[in-house]
């Protein structure tokens, strides 16, 4: 199902006060919340009825007139209220606090930063904490060549704008079944998602999620 924005509802009062928690300062323009003195802005969208289910939190982030970085949460529940607070703690875990470190340099004891070179360039890389929805009561181990494989990717690639972001998610589904997906700049990563789903993850019987958000932004 595709949602229109004119189905949305904006939560620029959520992120006001997520900002003010931060110490920021703010200004509204537009729906885009500007911390004072910063070049960059942050608004968002809400489309309570996404599917019959779920509904979906999309944040943007604007670098300038051509980049705008792009953020997509669902959020399950049996109300509307449910289903915002369900994608908005999502949010609040898997990428807030890589976009705070990585656009307004607020650092995070949920974000690891690196130093990679990516081709002749130099790149500071934001790693967000990697979430986990596990439905199964075994812990979920992440595969031990997850995290060279994924920079190992990253790197290889030709890089050269002031940031680039990567959003990684793999489901088990069923036990049978998998589903893996790696967006690089907003775009669907294919080559991505292949090294991703050939990783020696936990099959379970039981439906789990690993997702993790990458920011680099160039030295």
């Amino acid at each position: 199902m595709i949602v229109q924005k004119n189905e949305a509802t904006e939560i620029t009062e959520l992120l006001k006060e997520l900002f003010k928690t931060k110490g920021f300062e703010i200004e509204e323009y537009d729906g885009w919340i500007i911390p004072n003195g910063s070049d960059y802005a942050m608004r968002g969208y809400w489309y309570p009825e996404a599917t019959d289910s779920t509904g979906q939190l999309s944040i943007e982030v604007f670098v300038n007139s051509e980049l705008i970085m792009v953020e997509s949460f669902a959020g399950m529940g049996k109300s509307g209220v449910e289903r915002l607070k369900d994608a908005f703690a999502s949010f609040l875990h898997h990428s807030f606090p890589t976009f705070l470190w990585a656009v307004w340099g607020i650092d995070s004891k949920e974000v690891k930063k690196e130093s990679w070179s990516v081709g002749s360039e130099n790149y500071s890389a934001y790693i967000g904490m990697q979430g986990i929805l596990n439905y199964d009561k075994k812990m979920i181990v992440i595969p031990e060549t997850y995290k060279e494989k994924i920079k190992e990717l990253i790197v290889a690639e030709s890089l050269e704008g002031e940031f680039h972001w990567f959003n990684i998610f793999y489901a088990n589904l069923n036990g049978l079944d998998t589903y893996a997906e790696i967006s690089k700049d907003n775009i669907k990563w294919n080559a991505g998602e292949k090294v991703l789903k050939s990783m020696s993850w936990v099959r379970s019987n039981n439906y789990y999620v690993a997702r993790q958000f990458i920011v680099l932004k160039k030295d």
